[in-house]
């Protein structure tokens, strides 16, 4: 459960740090000149879109995991890690490739609908139809933790953990990338941020094999 823990946690710091995940919303806000409320409301709301359908998609990946039980320590000593892994380096050749594939809003596209509500409705689509992969493996494990009611606690957390930490950490960005944008260094972030998300999997994978979850 630890393993879980600190691998949900991680990810989930990870999503809300990106600029993928809050940048967009601070671009859009200062062209709109949007006030502090309104921009906190977008992107709380966008962003309970994202991790919902995040959360959804991780409940489907969390019943396979119950039908795992039985070859729960299989799956986190060897399945786990090798997923992630994979992912790394699936992050590693689009950080090479200088692909952003975190890159949940298309800003210039979404600005073609200058209404408020009309903004609002395209940010929330757009974040719901772009569920983060990478939590998912966790969500795999937390099933796998034990058929049907005894694996809901660990699915529970993760997706506690995931909506909680996720969220906050993209409003308290926006806040901050309100009032300095120009300190943030954001392109340095979203340059690199599929070599952090990919460094970080390794990481991951590489605790998850040493720890047991």
């Amino acid at each position: 459960m630890d393993t879980i823990l600190i691998g949900s946690l991680t990810l989930s710091l990870l999503h809300a740090l990106i600029p993928s995940h809050w940048l967009p919303f601070v671009t859009i806000g200062k062209v709109e000149q949007w006030s502090r409320r309104q921009l906190l409301t977008v992107t709380a709301i966008a962003g309970l879109a994202h991790t919902v359908s995040t959360t959804l998609l991780g409940i489907v990946v969390s019943l396979a995991g119950w039908q795992l039980a039985d070859k729960y320590h299989i799956l986190s000593e060897r399945v786990i890690p090798l997923l992630l892994l994979a992912l790394g380096l699936w992050y590693l050749m689009q950080h090479l490739r200088h692909r952003h594939t975190h890159d949940h809003i298309d800003a210039g596209t979404i600005r073609k609908n200058r209404s408020f509500s009309g903004l609002l409705l395209s940010l929330t689509v757009a974040m719901f139809l772009s569920p983060c992969l990478e939590i998912e493996a966790y969500f795999l494990s937390a099933g796998a933790k034990g058929r049907g009611w005894y694996g809901i606690p660990a699915v529970a957390l993760v997706a506690l953990v995931y909506n909680v930490v996720t969220l906050s950490g993209m409003l308290l960005m926006v806040v901050i990338g309100r009032q300095g944008l120009k300190r943030l260094n954001a392109h340095w972030f979203e340059h690199n941020e599929n070599l952090i998300t990919s460094l970080t999997l390794f990481g991951l994978a590489v605790l998850n094999i040493f720890i047991e979850f």
